[in-house]
């Protein structure tokens, strides 16, 4: 018998409370540390022991598996010797709808033995259904579905909230219908089919009902509008229910998450009584003073302050720092001054920043492992960007040719890659002798000798670049014209991926090599030789610092947290311009410091390099939250200092390397891009184009004068500064986005001037 005096003993004052409520709808503010996985549990054992509500009759919902598990482990060993602990329902919202389905899916014409298919297979489904189409192509188009679904919206839906045509709402329907046919179900089904089942099948519904008299629901924050619309037919009437979450902690909204779900739960359920936990057991009153100043600017949340009975320990460290190399290399240094490498943490926003940390780790010996990514060169974007430079010093590299030939489509399917492929015996292998073969001889049909065509130019083009330009102009160059760039911007566009980012930071690694065939050669010598970026174990198995994105650590926690890249445009990014969105960043930024336990450093950077280039950054603004009494603040704050004079720090030894530019890209600034469009006559185009002269005097572009950017339409100058010799503007574009560029180079028409 579970001891439930003892268990309510072992309760704060809050938590206890939480788990005697048992009469009106409840809300549970759970803040971060606060325990309330303990109070869940607790709350299951005192429903079946005290209160003698059988466990059947219980459903306990939360958001993953290991969650799942883990309450549900919990709870055996509260209710130890009880027969009944079995029969307590605790799954994920997926698997509950799995469950609903397989018993009472046949009165919606749903067989109980359907196929759940994954991304893939609904991909692949999508395109049985428009064979003229690429995958590549219906990729975003099966994505919108997936979002469509979680918004609970079904094709005969208005979906004009959607921002979609009439074709996409064509696409949607020839999808659905189909899956229906076939009689197997996509991921998101699992929650919209359990709705249509409850709502056009009132028995069912009023089995539900009869089955459950309580339901418990864990990180409520992250539901989206489908799990939403599904918890409130489960919950009948006469059933208690309550939720669990903290609305600072809703950093899920681009996967559909609705923080209005939880924001709205006191309207939706009358009599609901709200109770907070706002004792941490994680973290120092340091930390947590840092979080609490930065989370009350945010409107949308409900009123709470976390506190700690921890009142030791030290401050937290502001840390301004020189670059990316830089911040690497100073956490490296508190890294090795104690080797706790086990208890640490790197926190970034994009995975593309975890490449600077893997390489310094790497020569410093220190140990790592990168947790919810993979490694950063086993990267399906990287990996297509290395194969076009390792053909680039092999033309025999027949594995890497056919890996990149068709990706993005150019029209080279099996037949025509047979064909061209069929010339390697008059060519001893040469890739580039056999595409030749195959152009000259017409063995290919004319799209694909178009593409086979454009695939031969670009290297040729990217061979003569290697010996006279920059490595990474080359490598802005490949990646560009072999679509790659068109190709994940479009993917990033779809699912904020950020796998433009990783390209970006791929060619920044290029940028510490000579800008030689030799240069490169050994880059990709280093990179083969090195068995850790090869993904043949998985880092989660390694012991050592933990690289990891913001998105992850949910629900996990580290003694000492490093916060990285805490600069405008990074963290905020941006994309991310709306009050809502800044307010999804600022609960970001509140998970990211909670995570730590006694240490945190928050580190921001003068300059990062963007696609090879060096950008000056802003000081994020998340930082100007922070009351300056709360931190011990080390180096100079970005913006109070000669940007003239940087010269990048040397690479561990490696050769000193001069930027060529030394401002503010249009990149780094706002999305923009140092990869120009276009192809063929010009030999330049992989450069920046210079508009205006050296021997211009004056000011190019005073405030106010209005101007015309091909990557962002119209704006308007409103700041105008030197940045040593050079004149750097930067104008505001319709939207309200923001860019800087240096004047000479900017490549903006003036709009009403002579």
């Amino acid at each position: 018998m579970a001891d439930i005096v003892s268990m309510l003993e072992a309760l704060n004052e809050q938590q206890r409370e939480a788990v005697l409520e048992n009469e009106r709808p409840l809300l549970v503010l759970a803040g971060a540390g606060s325990g309330k996985t303990r109070v869940i549990t607790t709350k299951i054992a005192y429903a079946v022991e005290k209160l003698g509500i059988p466990a059947y009759k219980i459903l306990a919902v939360t958001f993953t598996n290991k969650a799942a598990s883990e309450m549900k482990e919990r709870v055996g060993v509260m209710l130890d010797g009880n027969s009944q602990v079995e029969d307590c329902t605790i799954r994920t919202f997926h698997s509950f709808g799995a469950w609903l389905l397989r018993r009472f899916g046949s009165e919606i014409g749903l067989a109980s033995n359907f196929t759940i298919y994954d991304d893939d297979d609904s991909l692949s489904l999508l395109a049985s259904c428009f064979p003229n189409y690429k995958k590549r192509e219906l990729d975003p188009v099966m994505r919108k579905i997936s979002y469509a679904k979680d918004r609970a919206l079904r094709p005969s839906d208005n979906l004009s909230s959607l921002k979609v045509d009439g074709t996409f709402k064509r696409m949607y329907e020839a999808y659905e219908k189909k899956l229906r046919n076939i009689g197997n179900v996509d991921f998101a089904d699992l929650i919209g089919r359990s709705i249509e089942l409850l709502q056009e099948k009132p028995e069912v519904l009023d089995w539900v009902h009869r089955r459950f008299s309580m339901i418990l629901v864990d990180e409520y924050q992250d539901s989206n509008a489908a799990q939403f619309n599904l918890l409130k037919l489960l919950a009948g009437q006469g059933c208690f229910i309550c939720v669990v979450g903290d609305d600072d902690q809703s950093i899920y909204r681009f996967r559909g998450a609705e923080v209005q779900n939880i924001l709205s739960f006191p309207e939706l359920y009358a009599g609901t009584r709200i109770i907070k936990l706002e004792q941490n057991y994680r973290s120092t009153k340091h930390i947590l003073d840092v979080a609490n100043s930065v989370i009350q600017h945010n409107k949308g949340r409900h009123a709470k302050k976390l506190w700690t009975a921890k009142t030791k320990g030290s401050k937290p460290n502001l840390i301004y720092i020189q670059d990316e190399q830089d911040e690497a290399l100073r956490v490296s240094n508190i890294l090795l001054s104690d080797k706790k490498f086990n208890e640490s943490a790197v926190l970034y926003r994009t995975n593309a920043q975890s490449v600077a940390f893997e390489t310094v780790f790497k020569r410093l010996s220190i140990p790592y492992k990168v947790v919810g990514a993979l490694q950063f060169y086993d990267r399906e974007e990287v990996k297509d960007s290395l194969a076009l430079l390792f053909l680039l010093t092999n033309e025999k590299d027949e594995v890497n040719f056919k890996r990149m030939i068709n990706k993005p489509a150019r029209g080279i399917g099996p037949g025509a890659l047979d064909s061209i492929l069929s010339f390697a015996s008059q060519t001893d292998g040469s890739i580039f002798a056999m595409l030749r073969l195959a152009i000259a001889q017409n063995v290919l049909s004319a799209k694909a000798k178009s593409g086979a065509s454009q695939f031969l130019r670009m290297f040729e083009h990217a061979q003569a670049m290697l010996g006279e330009g920059e490595l990474v102009d080359c490598a802005n160059f490949l990646i560009r014209e072999s679509g790659l760039l068109d190709y994940y911007q479009e993917v990033d566009s779809q699912n904020s991926t950020g796998k433009v980012g990783n390209l970006e930071a791929l060619v920044n690694a290029l940028s510490s090599y000579d800008s030689s065939l030799e240069g490169l050669l050994l880059f990709l010598e280093q990179l083969s030789l090195d068995p850790t970026t090869l993904g043949r174990e998985d880092p989660r198995d390694k012991e050592g610092v933990t690289l990891i994105t913001m998105h992850n650590t949910k629900g996990l926690e580290f003694d000492r947290v490093f916060v990285a890249g805490l600069e405008e445009e990074l963290f905020p990014g941006r994309a991310n311009e709306s009050d809502d969105d800044i307010e999804e960043e600022r609960r970001i930024f509140y998970v990211a410091v909670t995570r730590a336990r006694n240490e945190l450093y928050l580190l921001c950077a003068r300059a990062r390099k963007i696609w090879g280039r060096t950008s000056f950054q802003h000081p994020s603004r998340f930082l100007d939250e922070v009351d300056s009494s709360l931190v011990n603040v080390q180096g100079i704050r970005p913006g109070s200092f000669d940007t003239s004079s940087y010269q990048g720090l040397s690479s561990l030894g490696e050769k000193r390397r001069e930027h060529q530019q030394s401002s503010t890209s249009s990149w780094g600034s706002s999305g923009g891009s140092l990869i120009q469009k276009g192809f063929g006559s010009n030999a330049k185009t992989f450069a920046m184009k210079t508009v205006h002269s050296e021997g211009e005097t004056g000011v190019l572009f005073p405030v106010g004068q209005r101007v015309y950017s091909e990557s962002y339409g119209e704006g308007e100058v409103v700041n105008v500064r030197m940045n040593g010799d050079r004149e750097v503007i930067e104008v505001r574009f319709s939207g309200g986005r923001k860019a800087t560029f240096i004047s000479k180079f900017a490549q903006l028409e003036k709009i009403g001037s002579e």
